[in-house]
Protein backbone atom coordinates (compact mmCIF):
# COMPACT_ATOMS: atom_id res chain seq x y z
CA UNK A 1 0.00 0.00 0.00
CA UNK A 2 2.99 2.14 0.97
CA UNK A 3 3.86 2.06 -2.99
CA UNK A 4 1.32 2.64 -4.12
CA UNK A 5 0.60 5.77 -1.85
CA UNK A 6 4.16 6.72 -3.12
CA UNK A 7 3.60 5.79 -7.18
CA UNK A 8 0.11 7.94 -6.84
CA UNK A 9 1.29 10.74 -5.42
CA UNK A 10 1.09 13.15 -8.25
CA UNK A 11 -0.77 13.29 -11.14
CA UNK A 12 0.40 14.94 -14.39
CA UNK A 13 -2.31 17.97 -15.80
CA UNK A 14 -1.79 18.36 -18.78
CA UNK A 15 -3.24 19.82 -22.32
CA UNK A 16 -2.39 20.94 -25.66
CA UNK A 17 -2.53 24.81 -25.89
CA UNK A 18 -2.29 26.06 -29.39
CA UNK A 19 0.99 27.62 -30.67
CA UNK A 20 1.77 31.09 -33.02
CA UNK A 21 -0.46 30.44 -35.86
CA UNK A 22 2.97 30.73 -37.97
CA UNK A 23 4.33 27.60 -36.19
CA UNK A 24 1.70 25.45 -37.31
CA UNK A 25 1.30 22.77 -34.60
CA UNK A 26 0.19 22.41 -30.81
CA UNK A 27 2.16 21.99 -28.31
CA UNK A 28 1.71 20.28 -24.74
CA UNK A 29 2.58 21.59 -21.31
CA UNK A 30 2.29 18.96 -18.14
CA UNK A 31 2.53 20.11 -14.62
CA UNK A 32 2.10 17.48 -11.56
CA UNK A 33 -0.32 18.09 -8.71
CA UNK A 34 0.99 17.05 -5.59
CA UNK A 35 -1.71 14.69 -3.86
CA UNK A 36 1.01 12.85 -0.99
CA UNK A 37 0.00 15.38 1.35
CA UNK A 38 -3.59 15.64 1.05
CA UNK A 39 -6.37 13.66 2.66
CA UNK A 40 -8.83 13.10 -0.12
CA UNK A 41 -11.76 11.75 1.90
CA UNK A 42 -11.87 15.45 3.76
CA UNK A 43 -13.66 18.32 2.63
CA UNK A 44 -10.66 20.45 3.55
CA UNK A 45 -8.53 18.51 1.33
CA UNK A 46 -11.04 18.38 -1.49
CA UNK A 47 -11.07 22.39 -1.43
CA UNK A 48 -7.26 22.23 -1.13
CA UNK A 49 -6.75 19.91 -4.24
CA UNK A 50 -9.73 21.92 -6.19
CA UNK A 51 -6.92 24.76 -5.73
CA UNK A 52 -4.39 22.79 -6.65
CA UNK A 53 -5.70 22.03 -9.77
CA UNK A 54 -7.30 25.20 -10.86
CA UNK A 55 -3.80 26.60 -10.25
CA UNK A 56 -2.25 23.66 -12.57
CA UNK A 57 -5.16 24.18 -14.93
CA UNK A 58 -4.30 27.91 -15.01
CA UNK A 59 -0.37 27.35 -15.50
CA UNK A 60 -0.89 24.70 -18.32
CA UNK A 61 -3.20 26.89 -20.48
CA UNK A 62 -1.17 29.77 -19.45
CA UNK A 63 -4.26 31.88 -18.55
CA UNK A 64 -2.44 34.16 -16.54
CA UNK A 65 -0.55 35.35 -19.56
CA UNK A 66 -2.16 38.38 -20.52
CA UNK A 67 -3.23 39.07 -24.45
CA UNK A 68 -1.86 42.04 -25.76
CA UNK A 69 -4.78 44.70 -25.41
CA UNK A 70 -6.88 42.60 -22.80
CA UNK A 71 -7.13 40.90 -19.72
CA UNK A 72 -10.24 39.00 -20.65
CA UNK A 73 -9.61 35.05 -21.36
CA UNK A 74 -9.70 33.89 -25.05
CA UNK A 75 -12.26 31.50 -25.45
CA UNK A 76 -9.44 28.86 -26.80
CA UNK A 77 -7.74 29.35 -22.94
CA UNK A 78 -10.99 28.93 -21.50
CA UNK A 79 -11.56 26.01 -23.81
CA UNK A 80 -8.19 24.73 -22.36
CA UNK A 81 -9.24 25.29 -18.56
CA UNK A 82 -12.36 23.20 -18.46
CA UNK A 83 -10.32 20.43 -20.60
CA UNK A 84 -7.43 20.62 -17.98
CA UNK A 85 -9.37 20.56 -14.83
CA UNK A 86 -12.31 17.67 -16.49
CA UNK A 87 -8.26 16.12 -17.23
CA UNK A 88 -7.70 15.91 -14.02
CA UNK A 89 -10.77 14.82 -12.48
CA UNK A 90 -10.57 12.00 -14.04
CA UNK A 91 -7.54 11.23 -12.86
CA UNK A 92 -8.08 11.87 -9.20
CA UNK A 93 -11.16 9.44 -9.47
CA UNK A 94 -8.69 6.44 -11.23
CA UNK A 95 -6.56 7.32 -8.08
CA UNK A 96 -8.64 7.25 -5.14
CA UNK A 97 -10.97 4.24 -7.36
CA UNK A 98 -7.52 2.03 -7.26
CA UNK A 99 -7.10 3.19 -3.50
CA UNK A 100 -10.69 2.01 -2.62
CA UNK A 101 -10.16 -1.14 -4.48
CA UNK A 102 -6.72 -1.83 -2.60
CA UNK A 103 -4.72 -1.42 -5.84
Amino acid sequence: MKKLALAAAALGLACTTAAPAFAGNAEKMSVRVNLGDINLASPSGQKLLDRRIAFAARTVCRADVPTTGSRILTQEKRDCLVKARADARQQVAAITGDRQRGG
